[in-house]
């Protein structure tokens, strides 16, 4: 899953600022990640452990795809030939893809892997090309141009396959919002009566369509792990909400909060939904549903519009929101804290476009030069028996999804609820082998074929996530 924006990045050192925003009664850090020595740069997309890609302005005037790591910093991914590049997502691994023109000044689909650079993924027939997603299995989706002029297909890229066209039906252009760990991909395709149908895509079964909610309007956005897809549709009167699919509920009509339009931008691996909807007053608001809950409006910054972007799989949302001067600012949401600024780099406007697991926020502001350039936010983590409980939570998802025989979910449990009495002992040396043994027994689940490889790459991420377990215990 990723958050799309077509935007440039990065060289200054990246240095810190403290911002006044509080969560949990402390100071929420911010890293400017700065440029690759031109003006500006904007954050694309980010992974699990809080890797930056998208793209900055360079000193000859073009912009070039980036690499940012709290370890090595900013690192320009260069280009197929050409003068531009843009990196669009970045897998748990460190692979990136993106888009970069080449030597005839030709845009392509690019795979960068570390220690490797940066490789040309093909066409399917035409020209041109564009990679937008990839997931941990290093499986790469996007857009290319065909033999056939003018045309434009859907592609799926794999190691051993290469590019091959998806076949999405129904139309003259499509487009792929995102992609889960298990190669399933969503988006929508537009026909030649202008009406847009959301397509759920698998490597297994091709090309599946959503449906919609009275009219043939519908989009997806964004699907977990869990193949839980949500996005917006057409109604029979007249609006446009928000929905939530599933294969065992279909698609949902979310609502709105009292206006005609709303639209579900991200879903976590628990099944909370956010987004954007107008209210009665004609004004929009971000908006947390769940299932138990409904639609909830989570305010704003004390102007009139926000709307949320991302949601992790703790609960925690991130967007924007106008503030009582009328300014754009960068919103974290927790249940506890409610709506918090995460301020900017001295400028006027930020915004945050995702946020991982372990709290890192990415996104962009300006600084008092009024540049534009991309942000890392490091929210105050979880503490070790939170984290259990959040693990506890996605072994729950699995086995309410069915990728997950009820009885080894209840003995994962019991190991982890085994480990959180320790934590909140103070036990936490004695827990570290309960978490290997929860972690051994993930892998034989895998190797017997009783748990996808990314459900268990996910569980096993989590658990070593959790902190208790020292290098060499």
């Amino acid at each position: 899953m990723r958050t799309r924006h077509t935007w440039f990045i990065l060289t200054a050192i990246a240095f810190f600022l403290m911002s006044e925003s509080m969560v949990w009664g402390q100071t929420i850090p911010v890293t400017d990640l700065g440029t690759l020595g031109g003006d500006y740069s904007h954050a694309l997309a980010m992974n699990r452990s809080g890797q930056i890609v998208g793209a900055s302005s360079v000193p000859t005037g073009s912009h070039h795809a980036f690499l940012w790591t709290p370890q090595m910093g900013i690192q320009d991914l260069g280009t197929l030939g050409g003068d531009f590049s843009e990196a669009w997502a970045v897998n748990s691994h460190g692979q990136i893809v993106g888009g970069s023109s080449d030597q005839e000044n030709v845009w392509r689909a690019f795979l960068w892997n570390p220690g490797v650079g940066i490789a040309d993924l093909g066409t399917l027939g035409g020209r041109s090309s564009q990679a937008l997603l990839i997931n941990d299995q290093g499986q790469v989706a996007g857009t290319s141009a065909t033999a056939s002029p003018g045309e434009e297909r859907l592609f799926f890229w794999t190691p051993e396959e290469g590019m091959v066209d998806m076949g999405i039906p129904g139309g003259f252009y499509g487009e792929a919002t995102a992609m889960n760990n298990h190669g399933q991909v969503v988006g929508w395709s537009l026909n030649d009566s202008w009406e847009t149908r959301a397509f759920l895509w698998s490597p297994e079964s091709g090309t599946f369509d959503l449906g919609n909610l009275g009219l043939a309007y519908t989009c997806a956005l964004s699907i977990n792990d869990l193949g839980q897809v949500v996005g917006g549709s057409a109604t029979l009167g007249g609006s446009y909400n928000a929905f939530f699919w599933s294969p065992e509920s279909g698609m949902v009509d979310l609502g709105t909060l009292g206006g005609n339009l709303s639209e579900a931008a991200s879903v976590n691996n628990q099944g909370q939904v956010v987004g954007r909807s107008y209210t009665a007053s004609n004004t929009y608001r971000a908006f947390f549903w769940t299932a138990e809950g409904g639609m909830v409006d989570l305010g704003t910054l004390g102007g009139i519009y926000s709307e949320a972007y991302s949601i992790n799989d703790r609960g925690q949302v991130v967007g924007r929101s106008k503030n009582a001067l009328g300014e754009w600012r960068a919103f974290l949401w927790t249940a506890k804290d409610g709506m918090v600024d995460l301020g900017t780099l001295g400028g006027k406007y930020s915004y945050a476009l995702a946020i991982n697991n372990l709290g890192y926020v990415m996104g962009e502001g300006s600084n008092a030069q009024s540049q534009t350039h991309a942000i890392l936010w490091s929210v105050p983590s979880l503490t070790p028996a939170e984290k259990v409980g959040v693990l506890i939570k996605s072994v729950t998802s699995l086995v309410n999804r069915g990728n997950l025989a009820n009885g080894n979910g209840k003995d994962l449990i019991g190991e982890l609820q085994a480990v959180q009495k320790m934590i909140e002992k103070g036990k936490a040396k004695n827990a570290c082998p309960v978490l290997d043994a929860f972690s051994r027994q993930v892998e034989h689940l895998v190797k017997k074929g009783w748990l996808p490889a990314p459900d268990g790459k996910t569980l096993i991420d989590q658990a070593n996530d959790v902190g208790v377990c020292q290098p060499g215990s």
